[in-house]
């Protein structure tokens, strides 16, 4: 029994995670790993620790506070004299950082309205703060954090006496560090979060140039050898792309000059047979379809002597299509056919122009030998560089549109021998379309003709 293992496959929430959460590039994806742990951290710490540290402490500084003003409480109401209260409240100024005054006439609720402390929506420091007060006071009091002041906070208690105004530092009733704790966590964060944003970037950096280079070579480009740096997986890549391109141009090169020499040795006998038979000048029906044949096979050798010439040796170079697709409408009209062309302004694409014009006329003579009428047009799209090349004849069945690509494959007897061509034009035009990294197919056209649709990178 054989036991096959592939990709597992990802449940709903993993290909919602994939679609929805997980950035597609390589360096976000590792920024995520560096930062999401990160916030997690801050989140969890900010909670647990800043939360209940702010808790605990201002309710300790605030207990503190109200202590101290308790104790001016109990003193004030065992003064039995105005004198009395005020040489309570002059010890407090020289002794206590707390300011203290005694309004004899003064009521809490006046005192209030007037402060506004009614009307504002306690906040969670603010409930500690008066939790810390009520542990110590048991006379009625209101809290003004917010007040006029902001370095004080303000309270009022209500004695007998009258009512007590206490101005005590803010610094004394809530915690001031946390913030400034927290100042330093975000900080921190910030700058470790910048720090791994540039070491990541120094490690992608490399996989980027792999990426180019791997899609500049596809495209027929000469990108020499790739210099591998960074982590050592990358530097394997690299190696490995390097001896993956040397041997491909060395099979390239291999089989373009085997397929030459052949082209040329098979070239030197046939056309010996060529002038033998016309030396014969017999009207011997065999001899003359023998002479055609002979025919066939030297025009065989010279699509291939052609093809072998324009693949070696040639670089890339950006080259502008609109001139190169004059030269396809002129070779369109010689050939009687009527022709159109519709280029985008400053279209331009890298490619190896020998090799290229020679897929561009083998699709264009393919068109005006069985349409008569020519449409050429060529665009960019969000991707890539769109070319078609459309005539009005019977078209390609669907079914066939593969198989048309295969050496000396014809659909039917209506596109035979006669008609001219050797079967070869179609795998050699897509056979340099790939060569430059893009594709070649075809289509129905909007006349019902055929449409070979060509697409190089842009």
């Amino acid at each position: 029994m054989a036991i096959t293992m592939g990709r597992p496959e990802l449940g709903p929430i993993g290909r919602f995670l994939n679609r929805t959460i997980v950035p597609p590039s390589l360096f976000w994806r590792s920024i995520l790993i560096v930062v999401l742990p990160l916030v997690i951290l801050q989140i969890v710490v900010t909670i647990i620790f800043y939360n209940r540290h702010w808790d605990v402490v201002t309710r300790w500084l605030a207990t503190g506070v109200a202590g101290e003003v308790a104790l001016a409480v109990e003193l004030l109401d065992e003064a039995e004299t105005a004198a009395d209260r005020r040489r309570v409240l002059a010890r407090f100024r020289e002794f206590h950082d707390l300011r203290l005054s005694l309004e004899p006439d003064g009521e809490l609720t006046a005192a209030v309205e007037r402060a506004g402390i009614g009307t504002r929506r306690l906040s969670h420091i603010d409930s500690k703060v008066l939790q810390g007060f009520e542990e110590r006071l048991n006379k009625p009091f209101a809290i003004d954090l917010r007040s006029e002041m902001p370095s004080f906070v303000v309270a009022y208690v209500q004695l007998d006496s009258g009512l007590l105004r206490v101005l005590a530092p803010a610094n004394r009733v809530t915690a001031t560090t946390t913030r400034l704790l927290l100042y330093w966590m975000v900080g921190a964060s910030l700058i470790l979060i910048t720090v791994a944003i540039y070491y990541v970037r120094l490690q992608v950096r490399p996989i980027r140039d792999l990426a180019k280079a791997v899609e500049s070579f596809g495209r027929g480009e000469d990108v020499g050898d790739f210099r591998p740096r960074g982590p050592s997986e990358i530097r394997r890549a690299a190696a490995a792309f390097n001896l993956m391109r040397e041997r491909i141009i060395r099979h390239m090169s291999q089989r373009t000059e085997m397929l030459a020499a052949i082209s040329h040795d098979l070239r030197t006998p046939l056309t010996r047979m060529r002038l033998e038979l016309e030396m014969l000048g017999s009207d011997d029906p065999m001899a003359r379809e023998l002479e055609a044949d002979v025919d066939d096979l030297i025009q065989l050798v010279d699509t291939y002597l052609a093809f072998a010439r324009g693949e070696e040796g040639e670089t890339a170079e950006p080259v502008p299509l609109e001139p190169l697709l004059d030269q396809l409408v002129l070779r369109a009209q010689r050939a009687g056919a009527e022709a159109e062309l519709t280029v985008a302004p400053g279209l331009t694409a890298t490619l190896r122009p020998i090799a290229f014009r020679r897929c561009l006329a083998n699709l264009v003579d393919n068109a005006t030998r069985y349409g008569k009428r020519v449409e050429i047009t060529a665009e960019r799209d969000a991707r890539d560089i769109r070319i078609t090349i459309e005539d009005d004849g019977p078209g390609i069945p669907e079914a066939l549109r593969e198989a048309v690509f295969q050496p000396f494959f014809r659909i039917d007897t209506a596109r035979r021998r006669q008609t001219g061509g050797t079967g070869l034009g179609l795998s050699i035009a897509r056979d340099i379309v790939l060569g430059h990294g893009g594709d070649l197919g075809f289509e129905t056209g909007s006349k019902g003709g055929a449409r070979a649709v060509l697409r190089l990178p842009g």
